[in-house]
């Protein structure tokens, strides 16, 4: 009998050859049926063949499905799936297999590309991510004939693996795929990185950070540290492409919304907008010129406030003479221009070039500093030596803000204080000495770079930002449904508020406590003798 046949033959062969015999025979019997038989045949012949040739063979198909898998044997995928798919629910097991699969592929690319519990490299991280689903994708498209079922499969395994991984449990923080996501794309379009690719290529490349993106559960933890990121770029014009930019925001745009990209749209202009501005101050100062002053090298951003993660000094700042005249300048021109705006200098942003020079032996050096570490320098233009509590009491600076720029400056050679070490706190007694013996063989020396601690200090900042933001945005669509429905129920109302907030994935308890924070309020009220429904106060 056929049972018998088949049975004998996959005993006596692999399961790749009895894929090739099957479709062999099905192909066969159709060949008959049209030469022979009425087309009506066809069905119920087609039924019993795969019956006998695949359905009492399913659990054999199933077990070697994994080595097929393992082994990248598409083809042989490809002929157990035109086989499997016959049969009506066939292909449910197949899809199942095919997810767990992946998944576990995912978990292990991640797991190899971990430097430490602490370091992952964002590149690394991310093309890991990105070769997983490239593989499986073509798996999908290719030998899955882009079937439905397989796309779901792929879809789950890639948000399972690409937001709960080994690196995410080291950090404790479901949100570390959005922030290396977002340092990524911070690599691709800042000058100097380590990836160096022509723009055409970089378009590329940004689009395959598009299709990681669609997996990111926690949308809001990538738009945070994205635009945090996207402002040390254009602030301190380190872009490799402003069209770039503006390509990637309507990436975001297309892919999240109007509202998700607002603030990156507007500082996106706000650069645009200075540039013009700085042409003009240029033209007032021209046809207005002041004696003793240039203001050749200047320029400035005016940044619309709300847009940026800058917020405004706590505290005043001492402007060294230099740069007043300049400072007070602008601010007359601006406030002629635009007058009830008020400007807000963020001082702690600005920077600059210096020159060190001294006589004997007769050397030469450019600094390129910011503001702050200026002000600092500039003060031992008439003295070698100062105290700690002189240097803040000249600049005006925040004491552990200065304290950070002090002992930055001595890990350059630039300034000497045999009291201070790196890891104790700066007595205001402490004397801090110009280093008159300062050597560099290069002329251009840049100070201003970022502290490792301020680079840690603003990560944690970051995701403690978006925890609070968060609970203002569960809040307020909490408010929205209920002004919308007036009375709800406990579970309806926590289901819609999950279904409505798509940047991110709120927890039952912190939904409930927004809940209880809202009924303390008196924004909305339990309904009486009804302890799970709610209802708004208007």
């Amino acid at each position: 009998s056929v049972p018998a046949k088949s049975q004998l033959f996959l005993q006596q062969n692999p399961v790749p050859e009895y894929l090739k015999k099957a479709q062999k025979r099905l192909k066969e019997e159709q060949e008959r049926c049209d030469k022979y038989l009425h087309p009506s045949t066809w069905n119920e012949l087609e039924h019993r063949c795969v019956q006998v040739l695949v359905d009492h063979h399913l659990e054999i198909f199933y077990s070697e499905f994994q080595n097929l898998l393992d082994n990248d044997k598409n083809e042989d995928i490809g002929r157990m799936y035109q086989l499997v798919q016959r049969l009506p629910t066939g292909l449910q097991h197949l899809k199942q297999l095919l997810e767990d699969h992946i998944l576990r592929v995912g978990l292990k690319a991640v797991q190899s590309c971990q430097e430490s519990k602490e370091t992952v490299d964002p590149k690394t991280y991310v093309q890991a991510l990105l070769e997983v689903h490239k593989k499986y994708h073509d798996l999908v498209t290719g030998p899955f004939d882009k079937n439905a079922l397989f796309n779901q499969a792929l879809d789950k395994a890639c948000i399972g693996f690409m937001n709960k991984n080994c690196v995410s449990e080291a950090s404790n923080n479901t949100g570390k795929s959005p922030e290396l996501l977002a340092k990524y794309c911070n690599l691709l379009l800042k000058k100097s990185s380590r990836i160096n690719s022509e723009e055409e290529e970089l378009e590329s490349i940004l689009n395959n950070v598009m299709v990681i993106f669609k997996f990111i559960t926690e949308k809001d933890v990538f738009q945070k540290f994205y635009r945090n990121l996207l402002a040390s770029r254009l602030v301190n014009d380190t872009s490799v492409s402003h069209d770039l930019e503006g390509s990637m925001i309507s990436k975001l745009k297309q892919e999240c919304g109007y509202e998700y990209t607002n603030k990156l749209q507007k500082m996106y202009t706000d650069t645009h907008t200075s540039k013009d501005l700085n042409d003009r101050f240029q033209d007032y100062c021209n046809s207005n010129p002041a004696p003793n002053e240039s203001f050749q090298g200047f320029s400035v951003m005016v940044l619309s406030d709300g847009s940026w993660p800058y917020s405004r000094p706590n505290s005043e700042f001492n402007i060294p003479p230099e740069l007043r005249s300049v400072h007070e300048r602008f601010s007359q021109f601006y406030d002629k221009d635009h007058n009830g705006r008020r400007l807000s200098w963020l001082h702690n942003q600005s920077k600059g070039e210096i020159e060190w020079s001294r006589s004997k032996p007769q050397t030469s050096h450019r600094f390129q500093c910011s503001t702050y570490q200026y002000s600092i320098l500039y003060h031992f233009n008439h003295r070698d030596s100062l105290t700690f509590n002189e240097l803040q009491t000249n600049s005006m600076i925040e004491k552990e803000k200065l304290d950070q720029l002090v002992k930055q400056l001595i890990g350059f050679n630039v300034l000497k204080s045999p009291s201070i070490s790196h890891n104790s706190e700066i007595k205001p007694s402490d004397t801090i000495e110009l280093n008159l013996s300062y050597s560099n063989r290069k002329i251009r020396v840049n100070l201003a770079v970022a502290l490792r601690s301020e680079s840690k200090q603003e990560t944690e900042q970051a995701h403690q930002s978006v925890k609070d933001d968060r609970k203002h945005v569960i809040q307020a669509c909490i408010v929205r449904i209920m002004k919308s429905r007036k009375q709800l129920k406990h579970s309806l109302l926590i289901a819609e508020v999950m279904q409505q907030l798509q940047n991110f994935q709120p927890s039952i308890p912190t939904i409930k406590k927004c809940i209880g924070y809202l009924i303390e309020k008196d924004y909305i009220e339990r309904v009486e003798g009804e302890n799970d429904t709610y209802q708004y106060r208007a």
